[in-house]
């Protein structure tokens, strides 16, 4: 997961007001071709990564998400959800959470929260810099935030209402959107195994801080953070 910046296009923004005005003008009667058309404006802007576990995404097998989930009220009984369905920065691309063989993951995962839980919001977001500064990466391949927490005690996490904001995000991350599933694990374990290879014998940082240079100004690397973050370290 990695900081996103929305930018909406203009010929998007101003199809999206005409078709909100219109006769039930909501996300669920969204027409194929704008919805085409909106998710393809959202994997462009995301270097056709997926939002949450970075894996490459592209109009056949990614989906949208809404950060704010569609049925969301809030504890004053407005209705978020609604609200910002055709919200351009309340959404993302997301993949279709099927990479981890029978454990799904990402906005897949997160859907049978939502139906559990529909008041629960999603606490950790790909839009707020303040929180993507936080996220890490385990020499095994784990993603976590902040402080390492132990999955058995993350796990205990569930009663959202008494947790603070980086317990809940901690949970997100390994629960809600289930992005330490084998599979992701295990690929981001081979991005930091075969950096560590590469860079065994570097004692040069500017030779590391190139290499980091190269990940920066390639965005669609699938599992960049990964290599940036393994490489930020090995600089300190």
């Amino acid at each position: 997961m990695k900081l996103i910046s929305k930018n909406k296009p203009s010929f998007l923004h101003h199809k999206i007001v005409e078709f909100k005005q219109g006769i039930n003008g909501i996300y669920p009667n969204l027409t194929d071709e704008l919805k085409t058309e909106l998710l393809e404006a959202l994997l462009k802007e995301q270097n056709f990564l997926c939002a949450y576990c970075m894996q490459k995404i592209n109009l056949q097998n990614a989906t949208i998400e809404h950060i704010i989930g569609q049925k969301y009220v809030d504890e004053d009984g407005n209705k978020l959800g609604e609200q910002n369905q055709l919200n351009y920065d309340n959404l993302l691309a997301v993949c279709n959470g099927k990479s981890c063989n029978k454990e799904e993951h990402c906005d897949t995962n997160r859907s049978k929260f939502q139906k559990k839980y529909p008041q629960r919001k999603l606490f950790i977001t790909p839009l707020e810099n303040r929180i993507m500064q936080n996220i890490k990466f385990t020499p095994q391949g784990m993603i976590f935030y902040d402080k390492f927490t132990a999955i058995e005690e993350v796990e205990k996490l569930s009663n959202y209402e008494n947790l603070s904001e980086m317990e809940n995000i901690k949970y997100d991350i390994q629960k809600v959107l289930n992005l330490n599933c084998n599979n992701l694990k295990e690929r981001r374990l081979n991005i930091i195994n075969a950096l560590k290879i590469f860079t065994k014998n570097w004692s040069d940082k500017e030779r590391i801080r190139k290499k980091l240079n190269e990940h920066i100004s390639n965005p669609s690397n699938e599992f960049s953070q990964v290599a940036i973050y393994y490489l930020t370290k090995k600089l300190q």
